[in-house]
């Protein structure tokens, strides 16, 4: 869905999770023994995401309110099954930084589901971007976290499975094993890539096989759930009492030539404007935190530019930003370079970066979030 940030993972207000992964080799365990240690766990249960936020005063950018997808028979024709290819990222992380920049990577799905329990997202009644076209009207879809031991895996794929038989029972969704012949109600991402297509991603495979699991295994505990009755049934997520962002207006189009907008992204680094041929102009420097309407993206010798108006063009990784490898254990500064609490984003991790190096008194900092910044010395 989003392997392109593989190596990103966030905590709550800072840029990456205040944990590091741990490299563990895979135990040889047969994976009917993997599903027996998954049933000796309890279900952690579910979390949803918009009481998750209001309890923490951060504010709830509703991914439906602003994206209605409609299932193209009315509801959720089955489940796919994802895993996020972030090492060392828990439910919390993955949530808290989807639901800051969703609208950014323009990406989503319904839940994430970790060793702990499931954090909902967004409701199941209408769809997500998670898969491509083909399926995102097609499937409800979880993502899976990577654990770093066996026992952690074994509790996490129990989560997984009770929560996926939960929402199939919610919507009468026998379970029927799509990723052979593209026939079925559970699906991997692969198995959207190989049959529908759309979209190139291979997960969860590779994960599972790291412990010598599968998915036929995982939909046999999936199956396991369905047909015991234990998963019992989703509770409905009340509705959302966190603020609501409003929709900015698309800017009128000054020409003709102007295109439709295709979305609205905060600007994180101060910005030049440029022409469509990659010079700058005489107009006056945009300002970092204002929002921008996009009316689409063009590569100028190579490098890419998103288009903010007639004929005026902004470098895109001062809105989308650049991954950067932390090298050292790094502070959060303010942009008055006074440090934010104690929090550390730690070494060996990626972190999106905004534009170019900035000064504050004479030292050299990298944007990492709004208001937030971290010393250029701490990345390779």
């Amino acid at each position: 869905m989003r392997k392109i940030i593989a190596a990103l993972a966030f905590a709550a207000g800072i840029t990456v999770p205040t944990v590091t992964a741990v490299a563990t080799e895979p135990v040889a365990v047969h994976a009917s023994s993997i599903n027996d240690m998954a049933k000796q766990n309890s279900y952690g249960g579910i979390t949803y995401l918009n009481q998750m936020l209001q309890q923490k005063g951060i504010p709830f950018n509703d991914f439906q309110a602003q994206n209605k997808i409609n299932y193209r028979n009315g509801k959720p024709e089955g489940v796919v099954i994802h895993e996020t290819a972030t090492p060392g990222a828990s439910a919390y992380n993955e949530a808290i930084y989807f639901n800051r920049e969703w609208m950014n990577i323009y990406s989503y799905v319904h839940a994430f589901v970790d060793k702990t329990g499931v954090i909902q997202m967004t409701s199941t009644d209408y769809g997500v971007w998670g898969a491509g076209p083909q399926a995102n009207n097609r499937f409800f879809q979880v993502e899976l976290c990577e654990e770093n031991n066996l026992s952690d895996f074994a509790k996490s794929v129990n989560n997984d499975a009770i929560y996926v038989a939960q929402v199939m029972r919610k919507y009468n969704l026998v379970p029927d094993n799509a990723v052979h012949d593209g026939k079925g109600t559970v699906w991997s991402h692969r198995a959207v890539s190989q049959f529908l297509g759309g979209t190139d991603h291979g997960d969860p495979d590779g994960y599972f096989a790291k412990w010598g699991y599968s998915m036929d295994d995982f939909f046999d505990l999936i199956k396991y759930y369905y047909d015991n009755g234990s998963a019992g049934s989703v509770t409905p997520a009340p509705t959302p009492v966190a603020p609501q962002p409003t929709k900015p207006k698309p800017t009128a189009p000054t020409a003709p030539a102007l295109p439709k907008p295709v979305g609205t992204k905060l600007l994180m680094h101060n910005a030049l404007i440029y022409d469509q041929n990659g010079a700058k102009t005489k107009q006056a420097t945009k300002k970092a935190g204002i929002k921008l309407t996009i009316y689409g993206t063009k590569y100028i010798n190579g490098r890419k530019y998103l288009q903010v108006g007639t004929n005026q063009y902004v470098v895109a990784t001062n809105v989308e930003g650049s991954l950067r490898l932390l090298k050292h254990n790094a502070y959060i500064y303010d942009e008055d370079g006074i440090r934010i609490g104690t929090d550390k984003l730690l070494r060996g991790n990626y972190v999106r970066t905004y534009g170019g190096r900035v000064k504050i008194h004479g030292r050299k900092y990298y944007i990492i979030d709004n208001g937030q910044f971290a010393k250029v010395g701490n990345f390779k």
